[in-house]
């Protein structure tokens, strides 16, 4: 239908040229096409409904006096191309502008073929794909739930179960008086569930104002032991390092005047520890997750040396403990006080039992004033209270 009413509309346009629109136009200087062309063409022609060959002149129409005798550009003359059935292409050359008769077919026979891809890059294109799909069905689930206002949008994204890596969590900022222990027992989960899911270490502790994953499952985490936060040192020659886990306890050097506490020979409660922290109260015990106790009194209240022995390390924990004091007692014992306010003393300086350290503080990764108290075999922690016959009321108030 479009092909017919185009064939119309030519004709009403040209005068009834159509046919000649048809067949093609080109533009060319004089009477016959290029300046060279002296009006005539060899090939077939009609005449009269039959076909005949030979030189036949061709049709043209000149253009308007106005443009006689002008440059190329302006001058020649309109003339109908005999092309049967083809399209007419453009073509440029010095002589001007011509429209080159064509049938629209491609070169190719029938059509240039596709290039066709090593077998290799099909491959690798396909298994792009299948990641990206399968990419797409696992690794974009719904976000933690409950998420503290407090937290970055890092740890909100990073809230997305990957791959169900991680079991469901969602966000808790630990506030003021917080424990590890509190906050599970606050949700209903077990406290290895905290510690592995937040990466904490055994004897790491949390901070007021940071955001940690409580998971959703009561169970997650039951059996769970974190590695040791204190790295193993033995008892060997006595070092001051640069953190309280770094300084190691061991024998003091022979004619040095280190004053040493009392031997027990194996029996805890013959190395005859005192109270570090005069009229405090029980806040947290030894556990598989805490390397020490928690003793909690007023800020500043003083805090004293368990038992003589020399100062190995007095400074600022990076590790957790803030201002903190390591002090060597000898035959294998030290003992570590953390998050104190304030120091007292300073490192190879001797103490005896019951001296001020240091004052009652929350210093380091701490939600609360409290005294984080160790006590070390050979360098590694264990449970206070076997020093002081598992009595609370010993531990925390001078006898």
């Amino acid at each position: 239908m479009g092909y017919v009413l185009w064939r119309r509309l030519a004709w009403w346009a040209d005068g009834g040229w159509y046919s000649t629109l048809w067949k093609g136009w080109h533009v060319a200087k004089g009477r016959g096409g290029f300046p060279e062309d002296d009006g005539y063409y060899e090939g077939d022609y009609r005449n009269n409904g039959g076909e005949q060959r030979g030189r036949n002149p061709r049709r043209t129409i000149p253009l308007s006096p106005m443009y006689e005798d002008d440059d190329y550009g302006h001058g020649g003359a309109l003339v109908p191309y005999d092309t049967g059935d083809r399209l007419p292409a453009v073509a440029q050359d010095e002589t001007g502008p011509v429209i080159i008769a064509g049938d629209g077919v491609s070169m190719g026979n029938p059509f240039i073929k596709r290039r066709e891809r090593p077998l290799t890059m099909r491959l690798t294109i396909i298994g792009l794909i299948t990641c990206i799909l399968v990419t797409g069905m696992f690794a974009i689930t719904p976000l933690g739930a409950s998420a503290s206002n407090s937290m970055s949008s890092f740890q909100a994204i990073s809230g997305a179960i990957v791959l169900n890596k991680d079991p469901a969590f969602f966000w808790y900022t630990a506030v003021w008086g917080d424990t590890p222990e509190s906050i599970a027992q606050k949700f209903g989960v077990q406290v290895g569930g905290i510690y592995e899911l937040n990466s904490l270490l055994a004897g790491q502790e949390i901070s007021v104002g940071i955001a940690y994953k409580i998971p959703r499952d009561a169970t997650y985490g039951k059996d769970y032991r974190p590695l040791s936060f204190v790295p193993s040192a033995g008892d060997g020659t006595t070092t001051f390092g640069n953190s309280p886990w770094t300084s190691i306890a061991g024998e003091p050097a022979q004619d040095s005047e280190v004053i040493c506490g009392p031997n027990g020979n194996g029996n805890p409660a013959g190395y005859q520890l005192h109270s570090p922290n005069w009229g405090a109260y029980w806040v947290r015990g030894f556990t598989w997750y805490h390397n020490g106790v928690d003793l909690a009194a007023n800020e500043g209240n003083p805090i004293h040396a368990a038992q003589s022995g020399q100062v190995i390390w007095a400074g600022w924990d990076v590790g957790g403990l803030g201002w903190s004091v390591k002090i060597n007692h000898c035959n294998h014992v030290s003992t570590v006080y953390g998050h104190m306010d304030k120091l007292e003393v300073t490192v190879g300086q001797i103490v005896l039992v019951g001296d001020v350290v240091g004052l009652e503080g929350s210093t380091g990764w701490s939600t609360g004033p409290h005294l984080h108290f160790m006590v070390e075999w050979n360098n590694e922690p264990v449970d206070p209270m076997s020093y002081y016959n598992y009595n609370e009321y010993t531990i925390t108030h001078n006898s």
